[in-house]
């Protein structure tokens, strides 16, 4: 091995052969994540239809809700993700834990409605006709969401690759199940807090088992 004689040297020989490169900006990742919803939107609007009980007030509480929730932990997630791809110290922020719980509870509710019998449609519950179209159509606009993220990603240098990943499949399937929701007309309870959370749990997975390997450096 080659002996430096002095420090300079030492550092000199170390970063002979680097090249800059350019920063990543959280801001972008978050706006590229966003612009990758808004598209999945609109191509949901156009393969599915609008609901118009959104604007005449006809979608249920439980809809709106659900929904809201989705809205929070895919932006919760998706500001972590972004965050996640600079290396840092210091501690790491909790809402997505927090914003996962508060959607369990959904799932969580409807299952025991259904149990107990006071949800009023608990013959469609478990065997809801709409169920695999709902969380196929779901992670379809997920997965468009977990692509960008991913894509970003592999631009910046994350650390915990294994939260990254569980982080982007958070994203994804909130964003994506919120993408899709706005053209869904079955708003009980049963539906859409199981089959409107289910692909959330879904992606999540999918995310720890495939994002890590990819964005790995």
């Amino acid at each position: 091995m080659e002996k430096h004689t002095n420090r300079s040297d030492l550092i000199a020989a170390m970063t002979e052969d680097l090249t800059p490169v350019k920063r990543v900006k959280a801001g972008e990742g978050l706006a590229l994540i966003g612009l990758a919803t808004l598209i999945a939107a609109i191509v949901a609007i156009s393969a599915f239809q609008w609901w118009d009980g959104l604007l005449t007030g006809q979608a249920s509480g439980y809809f709106m809700i659900t929904h809201g929730l989705l809205l929070v932990l895919g932006t919760a997630s998706a500001v972590a993700l972004t965050g996640s791809a600079m290396p840092r110290v210091g501690p790491r922020t909790s809402a997505p834990a927090w914003g996962s719980a508060m959607l369990a509870i959904l799932p969580a509710g409807a299952i025991t409605g259904l149990i107990l019998g006071s949800e009023p449609h608990a013959h469609t519950g478990l065997n809801d006709p709409f169920a695999a179209h709902c969380v196929s159509a779901s992670l379809a606009a997920a997965t468009l969401v977990g692509i960008t993220a991913v894509l970003w990603l592999r631009r910046g240098a994350p650390v915990a690759i294994e939260r990254a990943g569980w982080l982007t499949g958070l994203a994804a399937g909130s964003l994506g199940t919120l993408a899709y929701g706005i053209t869904c007309p079955f708003d009980t309870y049963s539906h859409v807090g199981l089959w409107h959370v289910a692909p959330v749990a879904i992606a999540a997975v999918i995310g720890r088992l495939i994002v890590p390997p990819i964005i790995r450096w």
